[in-house]
């Protein structure tokens, strides 16, 4: 399977197509990222997150952790991928240092 790749300093949403069983690999930092279907079936796992997760038209994944993002085409598909909101990973930040218990 050919893998394809998209690039972590976009700064833009890039949309793709993706073949049935097409590998496309999303290189992450500390941005964190969109992943939208816009079309079709995609698989995706990402490195440090333990769930794999099939997105269809219309469906969103968010990725608010560092780690390369895997997406297979299940069939002939269209993906979109965009920058994660500062706002939202700051206030996603934000609710994980307020769910973590006081040190005693």
């Amino acid at each position: 399977m050919e893998t394809q790749g998209f690039d972590k300093r976009s700064t833009l949403s890039d949309v793709k197509d993706l073949d049935k069983r097409k590998l496309f690999t999303v290189k992450t930092g500390r941005e964190g990222k969109e992943i939208t279907c816009l079309g079709g079936t995609i698989w995706i796992t990402q490195t440090g997150d333990g769930i794999d997760r099939i997105l269809t038209s219309g469906d969103i994944y968010l990725s608010r952790i560092p780690g390369d993002i895997l997406i297979e085409g299940m069939d002939h598909s269209r993906i979109r991928i965009a920058p994660l909101q500062k706002a939202e990973v700051i206030r996603d930040f934000q609710n994980r240092i307020k769910a973590q218990p006081a040190c005693e």
